[in-house]
């Protein structure tokens, strides 16, 4: 008789599992299908739509931030020195923008401004596009 051949025998490869994440956007659990390619950080499309806007309204808000700095940096070299840093203190007193509100209509700093301009015999215009 042959020998008959053995062949090893198989053993069952264990399913892809499931791997719990969390949504970077809202904090719930999720669980991510095993792929490849990087791992979801969204638990649904939703969450990834918003933490997109959020990421772009940040970068409105910087490049923002960045004109008004480059406005104020132009005016002040055109300023003497003296009048230059009394402009400048009355613009870093100013409160972060979600402080201002209907009870809180000129920014602190506001006052400052006019006196510069004042003096200056300028129109004070307000720094946002």
């Amino acid at each position: 008789m042959m020998a008959e051949e053995q062949q090893p025998a198989e053993t069952p490869q264990p399913k892809p599992t499931a791997q719990l994440r969390i949504c970077v956007w809202c904090g719930t659990p999720f669980a991510a299908p095993k792929k490849s390619g990087p791992a979801p950080r969204y638990c649904k499309a939703g969450c990834k739509q918003r933490a997109y806007e959020e990421r772009k309204r940040q970068d409105e808000i910087t490049a923002i931030h960045d004109r008004q700095q480059k406005q104020l940096d132009r005016i002040l070299g055109t300023l003497g020195a003296k009048t230059a840093a009394k402009v400048r203190k009355a613009v870093e007193t100013e409160p972060e923008a979600d402080q201002a509100g209907p009870d809180r209509p000129q920014i602190e700093g506001q006052a400052e401004l006019t006196v510069v301009a004042g003096e200056l015999q300028l129109q004070p215009v307000p720094l946002t596009d």
